[in-house]
């Protein structure tokens, strides 16, 4: 039972051609976003990017602020 579950384990190498031929068969499977989708999931990104670059800045001058009173 062993070598049975070893012999579908083994994958064949396929090569270049091989490997682009799996590429596009896979690509085809793959359910791509519609036009609206993707410019409400860019909006999101773009949205908690400037967020959290807003955030960290803040935290950072906060900190920056605090140390150099405490050095003082």
């Amino acid at each position: 039972m062993a070598e049975k579950n070893k012999s579908v384990e083994k994958k064949e190498r396929t090569g270049l051609f091989g490997y682009f031929k799996e590429t596009n068969t896979e690509l085809k499977r793959v359910t791509w976003p519609t036009r609206k989708e993707l410019f409400r999931n860019t909006g999101v990104v773009l949205t908690v990017v400037i967020f959290s670059t807003l955030a960290i800045w803040g935290i950072d001058t906060l900190l920056s602020g605090a140390l150099t009173l405490l050095l003082k």
